[in-house]
């Protein structure tokens, strides 16, 4: 059944619902989501998205997003944040990005960036990167700039084999094993 409504745009015509297919672009690649439901105007042409069509189409094409960005996925990211015991809450108030960023994240309803995304993987990888977050955040004032000296020691350890183009190697707490 087809609804009439007048059309906000030109205010002359009426809106007609149809479903189409839609074809959406994104660096290079295509996704087509079938049952695309629009109104559009008989007069101006112009057509508006259905509320529902533009929620559920919303996570879709966020989804897209991730594959052709090669971001990590939904369920990805909750099984890193769980590998540490942490509720969204906590791991958001870490690494930044709002208390409610990762259940977005999780559900699909939030696209993390790419700097989010490097360091969910980089504490998947090395877990001890995050003791390193939760020490800096108890040394650091906010009144007077205090550094653990325990990160300090492990940037210029960083630094002088990145400088040297070594790889270091470290333990769960950090301590460097192998240069």
């Amino acid at each position: 059944m087809q609804e009439f409504k007048k059309c906000p745009i030109c205010g002359k015509g009426q809106l007609s619902k149809k479903k189409i297919t839609e074809t959406f672009n994104y660096k290079g690649r295509t996704i087509t989501i079938p049952d695309y439901v629009i109104y559009e105007c008989n007069v101006c042409g112009e057509a508006i998205v259905d509320r529902e069509t533009l929620k559920s189409s919303g996570k879709i094409l966020k989804e897209f997003k991730r594959q052709v960005e090669g971001l990590l996925t939904p369920d990805e990211i909750k099984n890193i944040r769980k590998k540490f015991g942490l509720s969204q809450e906590k791991m958001g108030e870490i690494l930044g990005g709002g208390k409610k960023s990762f259940a977005r994240y999780e559900t699909g309803q939030l696209c993390q960036s790419r700097a989010m995304d490097n360091l969910l993987r980089i504490l998947d990888a090395y877990p001890f990167v995050l003791q390193l977050l939760l020490d800096r955040k108890k040394t650091i004032s906010t009144e007077k700039k205090y550094v653990n000296i325990e990160d300090f020691e492990l940037k210029r350890a960083y630094k002088i084999a990145a400088d040297k183009n070594l790889k270091l190697k470290y333990d769960f707490e950090g301590e460097e094993l192998a240069v």
